[in-house]
């Protein structure tokens, strides 16, 4: 996936729950908060496959390999999970850092909206 279907992807979970959410809870930033986090985790779990990989064919051991005989590689020697090698430590960074973007990006936008609204 390409960085900006990852944005995509990232932008409709995070709307989608942050509908499903508001129904729940009343704290808009926290609302924001998990809403980024849980987009942050679904991007991380869709795109890691590719990402893996991709990183395999870019190894010297690899070099000239097509992606499918890559993949097919992957999975008779890892079975599934080998798609996910490295989940972990991508996790934990990308699910913060899309919570604290979302969180941190509307709650600026609106106060900047309450702001002009009181002009």
């Amino acid at each position: 996936m390409k960085q900006s279907s990852n944005q995509a992807v990232r932008f409709v979970v995070f709307a989608d729950t942050k509908k499903y959410l508001t129904n729940f809870m009343a704290n808009k930033v926290a609302v924001d908060f998990i809403a980024g986090g849980f987009a942050g985790f679904c991007s991380v779990m869709a795109n890691n496959p590719v990402d893996v990989i991709k990183t395999k064919m870019q190894q010297k051991d690899a070099m000239g390999k097509t992606f499918k005989s890559t993949a097919a590689e992957i999975y008779a020697t890892r079975g599934m999970m080998g798609y996910y090698s490295g989940v972990v430590p991508r996790l934990s960074r990308v699910v913060l850092d899309a919570a604290l973007t979302f969180s941190i990006f509307h709650s600026l936008k609106r106060n900047v909206a309450e702001y002009l609204a009181k002009k």
